[in-house]
C-alpha cells in the first residue's frame, strides 16, 4: 500500500470519527410506547396509561441509563415520570397518570415524549395522541382505566374535612 493510500485511509477514519463525535448521542435505544388507553372527562379530568419500553446504552451513573416519559398539552408539561434502566438491559415501565381539566384546544391531542436524561433530547415523540372524550366516566366502557366517580371524590373530600374538624375540636 502506498503512502498516499495510507494517508487517505487515515484521513477518512479521522473524518468519520469527527462526524461520529459531532452527532448527538442517544442514550436510550429503541424507545416505544404501547398498550395505551385512558380518556378525557368533563367531570373528572384527563386519564392516561401505557407501557414505555427503553433499552439502556449510556451510563448516566451507577450503571444506569436515565430517561423521562412526558405528556405535553399545547407545549405545557402536564406529567413526567423518570425511568432508569441498567445499561444493556431492556425494561418496560407501566405509566399511569391523571390530572384535572380538559385537553387544551390550541393544538390537537396530547404530545407523548420519551426523552434522554439528563440532556433532555427527545428520542420518541407521538404528537398528536388522541384520547376519547366523555362528559362523565360512566359513559366510558372500553380501555378507560381506573377512574374515580365524581361522587366518590366528593365523599372522600367530605370525610377528610370531617376528620379535620374533629381533630381541631379535640385540640381546643
Amino acid at each position: 500500500m502506498s503512502t498516499l493510500s495510507i494517508r487517505k485511509a487515515l484521513g477518512g477514519l479521522a473524518a468519520a470519527a469527527g462526524l461520529a463525535l459531532a452527532l448527538p448521542a442517544h442514550a436510550i435505544l429503541n424507545p416505544t410506547i404501547t398498550n395505551t388507553g385512558g380518556a378525557e372527562y368533563d367531570t373528572a379530568g384527563v386519564y392516561f396509561f401505557g407501557d414505555v419500553t427503553i433499552t439502556g446504552s449510556t451510563d448516566d451513573g451507577g450503571g444506569m441509563d436515565q430517561a423521562a416519559f412526558q405528556i405535553y398539552d399545547d407545549g405545557t408539561l402536564k406529567f413526567q415520570q423518570l425511568l432508569s434502566v441498567l445499561v444493556g438491559d431492556t425494561q418496560t415501565f407501566h405509566v399511569v397518570t391523571q390530572y384535572p381539566g380538559l385537553i387544551a384546544g390550541g393544538a390537537p391531542g396530547l404530545g407523548l415524549v420519551v426523552a434522554d436524561m439528563p440532556g433532555g433530547s427527545f428520542d420518541l415523540i407521538i404528537d398528536p395522541f388522541f384520547l376519547p372524550h366523555y362528559s362523565d366516566p360512566s359513559q366510558c366502557t372500553v380501555n378507560c382505566g381506573i377512574v374515580p366517580e365524581p361522587g366518590s371524590l366528593l365523599l372522600s373530600a367530605l370525610g377528610l374535612g370531617a376528620l379535620g374538624i374533629r381533630r381541631r375540636c379535640a385540640i381546643n
